[in-house]
């Protein structure tokens, strides 16, 4: 499957901020690691909001494609605490959102207003509040590289998770 130039924009924008850090995330450098002209990506995403937004769309995106909403629970767990997830490498755009402009983050914080109208729905709701702090926690650390819990762990937190969301269902 060819990847659109689009994609191939944000694949590039995700790897300078994970390779290089925030301090390189120029609209240059994304051109440059895309391999295509400066005024390709202007093309596309003309500004460097543009291109976050661009970046926290497709997070979004692909974590929809994968989100069941008849399993939503669970789907957040399995999402956060699988290895094949869309994990960090998806999540860049909220950590420049986060450093450059907090207004970008609008329709992450809607999404997440969704999930919580589901959360109050459950047998127990801080329970679940808890089960989706828990999968926020893991995501941001493996967004920072702040992660620290073996592999044995992270199987152990998410069958425990997972044992907790049948509970409330």
């Amino acid at each position: 499957m060819e990847v659109s130039l689009k994609e191939k924009i944000l694949c590039a924008a995700n790897k300078v901020i994970e390779r290089k850090g925030l301090s390189c995330f120029t609209l240059e450098e994304v051109a440059k690691e895309a391999g295509i002209s400066k005024g390709g990506l202007l093309y596309h995403y003309p500004s460097k909001d543009k291109l976050i937004q661009g970046l926290i769309q497709y997070y979004m995106e692909q974590f929809d494609k994968r989100f069941d909403s008849n399993r939503w629970l669970t789907s957040l767990i399995e999402e956060n605490f699988s290895y094949d997830s869309i994990g960090s490498t998806c999540m860049t755009g909220l950590l420049a959102a986060v450093a450059m402009n907090q207004e970008l983050l609008k329709p992450v914080k809607e999404n997440r207003k969704e999930l919580l109208d589901n959360v109050y729905k459950l047998k127990d709701p801080i329970m679940g509040m808890i089960i989706c702090l828990a999968c926020y926690g893991m995501a941001f650390s493996r967004l920072f590289c702040i992660d620290v819990f073996s592999k044995e762990d992270m199987r152990r937190i998410h069958d425990k998770l997972m044992d907790l969301s049948q509970e409330l269902l």
